[in-house]
């Protein structure tokens, strides 16, 4: 049975952000779901936080009948490797410019113990916004595909921000997709991270590959299609 690629979105956003990736997954025959975190919401005092959206992925990998290729970008990467290490469906981890956190430490230790200056907060203190998208998390990418994905942008749960990741996968291979010219994530931590993994790939790209370098993350994705079906056959 082939793998079926399951997507993570990162911080603020929802699975309409990756439309154009999982077109170009369709058109290789390779099937894909993409979750709802709900850290992420419209309404900030419904946005939740890390361990919530830990059970939706765990969930909708479960759901898959076979071998899961886990796809995550940016703060997806949190809640998608607690999930993996809890499930021996998933055949491969496949981070797109994702944080790679160790067990144990939570985003907002990460970031210095406080958010960028350029987030908005919620009047309700339940979640945050960037306020710099355009630049911090869409560059490089079309400006009229920018325009809709700031639109759609939701508030982000501060829970998200502040829980600690319970586990990270100790046996399941590595894919690190790096972002050259991120200017959100910086490539040379994205570096470090990629040296752990099994498999790496640099992107000259803004923080949004799977938007700006659609094609490159779609073969990314195949080829760890491919591994996991030779794994598992």
């Amino acid at each position: 049975m082939n793998p079926t690629v399951v997507l993570v979105h990162g911080a603020m956003h929802t699975p309409w952000i990756f439309a154009p990736l999982r077109e170009r997954l369709s058109a290789r025959g390779i099937a894909s779901r993409a979750v709802q975190l709900p850290s992420s919401n419209p309404d900030s005092a419904a946005a939740q936080g890390l361990t919530e959206d830990v059970e939706v992925v765990r969930a909708a990998v479960a759901a898959v009948d076979g071998p899961v290729v886990l796809a995550a970008h940016s703060y997806g990467g949190v809640p998608t490797a607690w999930a993996a290490a809890e499930s021996d469906q998933v055949a491969e981890l496949v981070y797109i410019a994702a944080f790679a956190l160790e067990a144990g430490t939570s985003m907002m230790e990460w970031m210095g113990g406080d958010f960028p200056p350029t987030w908005t907060h919620s009047p309700d203190g339940l979640a945050v916004k960037a306020g710099d998208a355009e630049e911090s998390i869409f560059s490089g990418v079309d400006p009229t595909l920018t325009a809709e994905a700031v639109k759609r942008l939701n508030w982000q749960g501060v829970r998200a921000f502040t829980e600690k990741l319970g586990a990270a996968p100790a046996h399941v291979p590595l894919t690190y997709v790096v972002a050259t010219e991120d200017p959100a994530l910086p490539p040379a931590v994205q570096e470090q991270w990629a040296a752990r993994a099994a498999h790496s790939l640099r992107v000259p790209s803004g923080h949004s590959p799977h938007l700006s370098h659609t094609d490159d993350i779609a073969q990314v994705l195949a080829q760890a299609v491919v591994r996991a079906s030779s794994t598992r056959s």
